[in-house]
C-alpha cells in the first residue's frame, strides 16, 4: 500500500514519467523531398473532434498536442506542454512551452486548448466525444473542470482519479485551435490550421490532402520530407497496384488478399507488426458459469491454424488481452488457457463437475462485419476437439448496430464475437471498458470486486510504473477467471515504394509524418 502524502506535499512532476527524449529526438536537417501517402475516403467531416482511421493519419502531420508519442513507439513525451504537474491523477496543472505558434502564425495559448477541447466534446455529438468523458462537467457545453489561469497555464480537473490521463491526451482530439477557428469553427472543415510540423497546401475532401512543412515548427522532432501528398483510394486492393506501379510511396493496409506475397512484390519493403485490435469470444457467467469449461474451449481453438487459413497469417495469435504496442501489455498473460492443446481441453472439460453443459452454445457476431468466416472455423476447432459433448454454433446478427444494442441490454443468450482497437496505447483502455463493473464494453457481464479494487488504486497512482504493476495485477484476474477468450491481434501490415529510405508507425498503425525519409 502506497503511503498518503502530506497536503502541503509538493505536486509531483510528471516530466520523467513522460519519457521525454529531446537528445535521442534532435532537430535534424531536412532536404527537398515529396511523397504520396494512400489514406481512406473520408465519409464524414475530418476534424479532430471526428478523426479516427480514416483521417487521423492526415490530421496527426498538422497538429500537436499537450502529449506526443516518440516516432514509432507507444512512450510518450511532452509537446505543447512543458510541464504537467499533478498530487492525486484527478487535479492538473499544465504550463505551455512559450513561442509555439499555429500555422497561421498566431500564438498557442492555454485558451487555444481548452476552448477547442470544450468545441470536440460538446454535447456528445462528434465522434471522440466521449475520449473527454473523465473531464468534470464532461456533458455540458463547456466543462467545467478545465480553467485557464493564464497565457500559458490552465487546470483540468476531473471527476475521479485516472492514471493514464496523459496518455490519453496524445490522441489527436486533444489538438488545440486558433482564435480564428475557434471564432468560425466551420473554417478548419474548408482547410485545417494546425500547430504540428506540416501545414495544408491544398485541401480536396475525396481527393488529395496536400501538407508542406512548417519551418516554424516548435516541435522537438523536425520532419526530413518537405511535401507529402496524402491520396484517398476507394479500396487498399487499388492502392496497392498504385504502389506496385510506382504511383504511390506509402501504404499502411496491405489487403489480406495478398497473404504472404506481398513481401515479394515489395522486395521486403514492408513493416510488420501487431496492432491495436484485440479480436475475442465473450462469454457471459450465465452461459458457462464453470471456469473450466471456459478454459477447455480456449484450449480447443486452433488459433493459428486459423490465422493462415483465414488471415493468410496477417494476424497475430494472441495469448494476451492487451495487444502489444499499448504500455503494460504482456504477450503472454493468457498462458495455458491460449495454448492449442486438444488432448488436455477434453481432460479438463471430462473433469467438470456441478455444471450441465447446455446440448449447444451460440456464438453470436454481426453479419455485416466479415466475422463469418472465423467465426465458422472457431466453432468447428472447438466442435472437433470435444466430439460432440460441446456442440458451439455460430448466430449471424444482420447488423453490427443489432448486435451491439442485443449485446448491450444482455439479450443474446450465448457466446458473443467482441473486438477492441485501443482508442489510445495504454493497458488501462483495455480493462476499463472491457471488464470493470459498469465498463462501456463490458458485454460479458464480468464482475469482480478485487480487480475493480485493483483499477481504482492503480488510476490513483502517480507514479506510471507502480500504476502498471497494479493494472498487471488486475489483469492476472481475467488470465483466471477467462471472461472473453483472446483468439488474435489485428497486424499493422505496411509498405513503401523504393524511394523511401525509412519509415515508422504511430501507435495507431499510420505513417509517423516525422521519420519517414525519402530519396
Amino acid at each position: 500500500m502506497t503511503k498518503r502524502k502530506s497536503a502541503g506535499a509538493a505536486a509531483i512532476s510528471l516530466l520523467a514519467c513522460l519519457a521525454l527524449e529531446t537528445a535521442a529526438n534532435p532537430a535534424h536537417a531536412t532536404g527537398d523531398t515529396e511523397i504520396t501517402v494512400a489514406t481512406c475516403d473520408l465519409y464524414y467531416t475530418i476534424t479532430p473532434g471526428n478523426a479516427g482511421s480514416c483521417g487521423g493519419d492526415v490530421l496527426d502531420a498538422l497538429f500537436t498536442g499537450l502529449i506526443e508519442y516518440v516516432p514509432g513507439t507507444s512512450r510518450s513525451r511532452y509537446g505543447v506542454a512543458k510541464s504537467i504537474t499533478t498530487k492525486d491523477n484527478r487535479r492538473f496543472r499544465v504550463t505551455l512551452r512559450r513561442g509555439w505558434k499555429f500555422h497561421d502564425g498566431t500564438p498557442v495559448r492555454a485558451r487555444n486548448f481548452v476552448e477547442a477541447w470544450n468545441l470536440a466534446a460538446n454535447g456528445g455529438k462528434a465522434m471522440n466525444a466521449f475520449l473527454f468523458e473523465e473531464i468534470k462537467g464532461y456533458g455540458k457545453r463547456r466543462m467545467s473542470g478545465l480553467k485557464v489561469t493564464g497565457d500559458h497555464t490552465f487546470t483540468i480537473e476531473l471527476t475521479k482519479p485516472f492514471g493514464p490521463f496523459l496518455k490519453k491526451l496524445g490522441h489527436i482530439a486533444f489538438s488545440p485551435l486558433p482564435d480564428s477557428v475557434l471564432k468560425s469553427p466551420a473554417s478548419l472543415i474548408r482547410k485545417p490550421i494546425g500547430n504540428g510540423p506540416f501545414r495544408v497546401v491544398a485541401w480536396s475532401p475525396g481527393g488529395e490532402y496536400v501538407v508542406e512543412r512548417f519551418d516554424g515548427y516548435a516541435g522537438t522532432a523536425k520532419p526530413y520530407v518537405s511535401k507529402i501528398t496524402y491520396r484517398t483510394y476507394r479500396n487498399d486492393e487499388v492502392a496497392y497496384r498504385d504502389l506496385l506501379a510506382g504511383g504511390l510511396d506509402f501504404l499502411g493496409t496491405i489487403p489480406y488478399s495478398k497473404g504472404a506475397g506481398y513481401r515479394k512484390d515489395l522486395d521486403g519493403r514492408v513493416i510488420t507488426r501487431p496492432g491495436d485490435v484485440i479480436t475475442g469470444i465473450g462469454i457471459p457467467r450465465k452461459i458457462a458459469a464453470n471456469r473450466d469449461v471456459r478454459w477447455a474451449m480456449s484450449m480447443a481453438i486452433d488459433r493459428e491454424g486459423i490465422a493462415k487459413r483465414v488471415w493468410k497469417g496477417m494476424t497475430v495469435p494472441a495469448r494476451a488481452w492487451v495487444p502489444p504496442v499499448a504500455e503494460g501489455a504482456r504477450r503472454e498473460s493468457c498462458g495455458l488457457a491460449c495454448t492449442y492443446d486438444p488432448a488436455r481441453a477434453r481432460r479438463v472439460l471430462s473433469q467438470v463437475k456441478g455444471f450441465k453443459l447446455p446440448a449447444s452454445i451460440p456464438l453470436y457476431y454481426n453479419a455485416d462485419g466479415g466475422h463469418r468466416a472465423w467465426v465458422t472455423e472457431v466453432a468447428r476447432s472447438i466442435n472437433r476437439t470435444f466430439g460432440g459433448r460441446l456442440r458451439v454454433v455460430p448466430k449471424a446478427i444482420p447488423t453490427v448496430s443489432a448486435f451491439t444494442k442485443a449485446a448491450s441490454a444482455g439479450k443474446l443468450n450465448g457466446m458473443l464475437q467482441m473486438g477492441w482497437r485501443l482508442d489510445f496505447p495504454h493497458i488501462q483502455n483495455v480493462l476499463g471498458p472491457m471488464y470493470s463493473t459498469g465498463g462501456s464494453y463490458n458485454y460479458t457481464n464480468f464482475r469482480n470486486r478485487r480487480f475493480d479494487a485493483l483499477l481504482k488504486t492503480a488510476d490513483r497512482q502517480v507514479s506510471p510504473s507502480l500504476a502498471l504493476k497494479y493494472y498487471m495485477r488486475a489483469e492476472t484476474i481475467i488470465a483466471h477467471d477467462l471472461p472473453l477468450i483472446p483468439l488474435w491481434f489485428t497486424q499493422d501490415t505496411a509498405g513503401y515504394s523504393s524511394r523511401v529510405t525509412a519509415a515508422k508507425l504511430t501507435p495507431f498503425g499510420w505513417l509517423d509524418p516525422v521519420s519517414v525519409k525519402a530519396g
